[in-house]
């Protein structure tokens, strides 16, 4: 009825507007709430299949496990507030955790499953949770960090039995009535209280706790053709908004979502989709270039046959990825297909979106706006900028109060300027309306006076036959600042094997400006580090840049 995605450009102003839309839910309304009433209606539906153990929870069950939960975590002295702490991968009751924390009005901060006990600590220290829910796996760093922390907190493992701990399931242990006057403290709260912490990747400093509020994810675009009949899936846990938002999305619109504790490989997450019939993925851009880059695309096409819709992001997208996902997503011109999406933790969801028409599709871009976003472009002195010029990505928080980083006032005010929120990533608007993301503007660096933006250069060097992977990164060097060097890892083909430095290096001199040229040299490796959602580790790469080019240089 009406469009998802579009971008008008206001040239006196020089603001660009998404789609105009009115909010669904009030400003007094709550996860918890809106979920439980979804969830009463088709109460004998399944919302939830873990694929590893074959445990299937319906609505019904779901609801009930929540309020039991709920009523025992009022027991345990948890007010509203009162921070839940959840290190875990997505087991069975990771669902029935954020839910009932939703009702106590507590916010929940996830970790990663993965994480040593340092990392953990690090974040912990400074959210402190009253309650820690954690996988048998890591309950020994779960319960080092209580002790040194002296955070004195109850523990309950979610995915399994250890002897002498306390589990989730003796939690849902409850034989009463369930009072149905019962008050859940979620009552009284409000839409811009908060749901979530999520800390942010810290790929550019230290990892700030991303305070979410109730109304962020409310009224959050749906996914486009999500129905009851749906099944959603995605690899990511609670500890990234893209996990979150397949969660609450399948939440509030009764649809069954898979999850599994396994790590992705491209083999399982085909024969995942192929099992459960799954219509709609989200995915991370570093797994995505994985299935993008499959040689066997006939087996991919077959396999995925029952997709609708698959959208990835969390870093930038190489052109001829999306390119390969769009041939590779079976009827992708008569349905949403292949989407590219630009979002943020700050703002619990997407900026913009790769179309859910073809029309509306620039496989160079990040898309256009999603309904009610407002975005400018500013210069280095916060002069707006017009189409076709490049700058910081601004957005304006007109929909929801947005209360910054938990308990970093500093940080929160560098990033919110006058309800304008900056990003930091650099990018600019086409005279179409599509947005085009450059980079952080922390990965910018400076060669021979000129500023380089690195997924420029990568976007241009992944187009070269044996090429799987490279990240751009400047060198430093006396007289030039930086020399921009590339960091390679060939694919495992013969185009691979044949793949040489010359190869890349002529074909950047002969495809973009001298000021690009890798003056810093080509470098191959076996493999790039990166976060788990698949940003490049730039400084770790820069380290093995120049520890390869000395060693080469004394060869020499």
């Amino acid at each position: 009825m009406f469009p998802l995605i579009s971008t008008t450009y206001d040239a006196e102003k020089r603001i660009w507007f998404g789609p105009k839309r009115k909010d669904l839910y009030s400003e007094n309304a709550t996860l918890g709430e809106v979920i439980c009433n979804q969830l009463r209606k088709q109460p004998n539906r399944i919302i939830q299949i873990h694929d590893q153990t074959g445990e299937a929870m319906t609505c019904g069950e779901l609801y009930r496990n929540a309020q039991i939960l709920t009523r025992q975590l009022v027991k345990l002295n948890l007010n509203a507030g009162d921070i839940v702490g959840l290190y875990a991968a997505n087991s069975t009751h990771v669902v029935t955790v954020m839910l009932a924390s939703f009702l106590c009005g507590c916010p929940v901060n996830p970790v990663y499953a993965e994480f040593d006990k340092e990392s953990v600590s690090a974040l912990y220290s400074v959210t402190r949770p009253k309650i820690l829910f954690c996988d048998v796996e890591n309950y020994e760093n779960t319960r080092r960090v209580n002790e040194e922390l002296n955070l004195n907190c109850k523990i309950f493992v979610l995915n399994g039995h250890l002897e002498g701990v306390a589990n989730v399931k003796e939690l849902l242990e409850w034989n009463e009535e369930l009072d149905e006057n019962f008050s859940y403290p979620c009552f009284d709260l409000n839409g811009d209280d908060t749901a979530l912490i999520v800390f942010s990747s810290g790929t550019t400093g230290p990892a700030k706790g991303v305070l979410c509020s109730h109304l962020a994810f409310l009224n959050q675009e749906n996914a486009p053709n999500l129905t009851t009949d749906s099944v959603l899936f995605g690899f990511s846990p609670m500890y990234w908004i893209s996990g979150v938002w397949a969660l609450t999305t399948s939440l509030m619109n009764s649809c069954c979502r898979i999850i599994t504790e396994k790590s992705f490989t491209t083999a399982y997450f085909l024969d995942l989709v192929e099992k459960h019939k799954i219509t709609h993925v989200i995915m991370n851009a570093s797994h995505l270039a994985e299935v993008a880059l499959l040689e066997d695309v006939t087996k991919a096409q077959e396999k995925m046959k029952s997709i609708v819709a698959f959208w990835a992001g969390g870093s930038v997208m190489p052109t001829i990825v999306h390119e390969r996902m769009e041939r590779m997503i079976p009827n992708a011109r008569e349905r949403p297909g292949f989407m590219a999406a630009y979002g943020m933790s700050e703002l619990a969801g997407l900026v913009s979106m790769n179309g859910t028409i073809p029309k509306q599709r620039c496989a160079s871009s990040v898309g256009q706006l999603v309904s009610n976003r407002i975005v400018r472009i500013i210069d280095d002195k916060g002069m707006p900028l017009g189409p076709n010029e490049l700058g910081q990505i601004c957005i304006q928080l007109n929909q929801y109060s947005w209360k910054g980083y938990f308990k970093n006032e500093v940080a929160t005010k560098r990033a919110l300027v006058d309800n304008w929120l900056h990003t930091g990533d650099m990018g600019h608007f086409d005279s179409q309306g599509f947005l085009h993301f450059c980079s952080r503007g922390n990965d910018v660096f400076k060669s021979r006076n000129f500023q380089i933006y690195p997924q420029i250069l990568e976007g241009l060097i992944a187009k070269v036959p044996g090429v799987f992977d490279v990240c751009v990164v400047g060198v430093p060097n006396i007289l030039a600042t930086n020399l921009t060097a590339a960091a390679v890892v060939r694919t495992a083909d013969e185009e691979g094997q044949r793949l040489t430095a010359k190869d890349i290096d002529d074909h950047v001199k002969a495809n973009i400006a001298e000021m690009y040229n890798l003056h810093g040299g080509v470098y191959f490796f076996e493999a790039l580090p990166k976060t788990a959602t698949g940003k490049m580790l730039r400084k770790t790469i820069m380290d093995m840049v120049v520890k390869r080019s000395k060693e080469e240089n004394a060869v020499n």
